[in-house]
């Protein structure tokens, strides 16, 4: 079952901290933004993980794929769009894209060009958790408000 579109798009500016020894952004950082995505995805509906935790429903990660299509130097500037791909019974398939943001004059909102490169691209799947540890369903608050 595929939900909605509801894409959530959030800009990242390359900080000297984040490059690695080739002079681009280390592979561990574009994980770390695409989890930033999810969390703020998961905003837009109401919902943290601590909310979920509260209710004794953890959403962990399971897998994590990503395609590095472009590096990234400090000082450029990136933009993700993070949308749900599919529910399955318990799991939530993620597709995020990372493309490389257009200049923009201080304080001026980028748009989003399907046209500009692309510089990762990552598909993730997190399940829900229960007490126990094992799988449970997507809970039935959280299907209505993404389907």
């Amino acid at each position: 079952m595929s939900p909605q579109p509801h894409d959530v798009r959030s800009v990242f500016s390359v900080r000297s901290y984040e490059i690695d020894s080739y002079a681009h952004v280390n592979n561990g950082v574009y994980i770390a933004w695409f989890e930033h995505g999810r969390q703020l995805w998961l905003k837009t509906k109401g919902y943290t993980y601590d909310s979920l935790a509260a209710r004794k429903q953890w959403f962990v990660v399971a897998r994590t794929e990503v395609d590095f299509r472009q590096p990234l130097s400090e000082g450029q500037t990136a933009e993700l769009t993070t949308a749900i791909e599919s529910l399955g019974r318990s799991s939530v398939r993620w597709k995020q894209t990372l493309r490389l943001a257009p200049e923009v004059a201080e304080n001026a909102e980028p748009t989003l060009s399907p046209d500009r490169v692309v510089v990762a691209e990552a598909v993730t799947v997190m399940v829900f958790s229960g007490e126990g540890g094992g799988s449970i369903p997507i809970p039935g608050d959280f299907r209505a408000a993404i389907e």
